[in-house]
């Protein structure tokens, strides 16, 4: 019974029905050949002049043509369903992945904590200690602001207060206070042009930055290595985010927009929700701009691409 659900699948039940419609098709055009001369016979006796523009053929056409918006809609039902089905997987692997995200830095805080209560540790490795339970937290608290993001993004409620700024500053202001603070001595290098403006939302911007980031930290291989440009390309910024990690595959790179898609890697897991690009997109779209991903394949790093519209810089009145 197991091996025959295995098979009764949508696939084979639209490989079936376009068997069937073949079929039909056949038979439909067999039948009319076949009584043809009878239809003509009858439209002689009853209303000759329909014999004269076609209406025999017109028939047979019109009874293909509905045959084949049948199989049109069967097909265009076929694709909503296996677009439901791969966004189901996706959430089931969300709900799994997201459940380990939030137990694993609880089980290190719950075991920092009693540890600190029930040993007397020196003031170097209470410091120690701290620091790590300081990392879990913030861990937790991107997971949740994440999760908080996307259903609001999702369901469109999320309103940006666009307010002329410099994007420069900002970009700068972010990353420069961690870019001798990435793990495993990771390194950052900036460049950033100075005085582009552009209109910004502080709190949606930060989000980008720090899911692009923390993106960056997750896909890299051994100790992370990233580069930060801002330029002006005519009446763009262009903001590249370029990693030197584990790269995506050509035929993934649209993909990883998707909400809850995580590029797999063989023989490797690797913790996340599937959130952080959904979440940039979705926050670059509301401020106008574009973006997208390039990498040279696998093993080769990728760089996220930010396109925002350049303003002029606001004037002493408008300061």
């Amino acid at each position: 019974m197991k091996d025959i659900k295995r098979f009764i699948t949508p696939l084979f039940a639209l490989i079936g029905i376009q068997l069937l419609w073949v079929v039909v098709v056949v038979f439909w055009i067999a039948w009319f050949m076949k009584s043809h001369s009878r239809l003509r016979a009858v439209a002689e006796t009853y209303s000759p002049e329909l014999l004269q523009g076609g209406t025999d053929w017109f028939i047979l056409v019109e009874g293909i043509l509905l045959l084949c918006a049948i199989l049109a809609g069967v097909y265009v039902i076929f694709l909503y369903w296996r677009r439901q089905a791969e966004l189901y997987r996706a959430q089931r692997n969300f709900i799994a992945q997201v459940t380990h995200e939030l137990k694993s830095p609880l089980a290190s805080l719950q075991l920092h904590l009693e540890t600190i209560r029930r040993r007397r540790l020196s003031p170097e490795k209470l410091s120690t200690f701290l620091d790590t339970m300081l990392g879990d937290t913030d861990r937790l608290d991107t997971l949740i602001n994440n999760l908080l993001s996307a259903q609001r993004l999702d369901q469109k409620g999320i309103k940006l207060n666009l307010v002329r700024d410099n994007l420069s500053e900002r970009v700068t202001d972010y990353f420069r206070p961690r870019q001798f603070s990435l793990p495993k001595a990771g390194t950052m290098h900036l460049d950033i042009e100075p005085d582009l403006y552009a209109d910004l939302d502080s709190e949606a911007l930060e989000t980008i930055f720090r899911n692009l980031l923390e993106n960056a930290i997750l896909y890299a291989s051994g100790s992370p290595v990233v580069e930060v440009a801002l330029k002006s390309q005519g009446r763009k910024a262009h903001l590249t985010f370029t990693d030197h990690g584990k790269g995506v595959p050509r035929n993934e790179q649209k993909k990883v927009f998707r909400m809850f898609y995580r590029v797999k890697h063989p023989g490797e897991t690797i913790r996340g929700s599937g959130l952080g690009l959904f979440i940039v997109q979705a926050l670059t779209r509301m401020h106008r701009g574009k973006v997208w991903l390039t990498s040279e394949g696998v093993g080769k790093g990728a760089s996220i691409h930010l396109l925002l519209p350049l303003r002029k810089p606001p004037t002493g009145e408008d300061a």
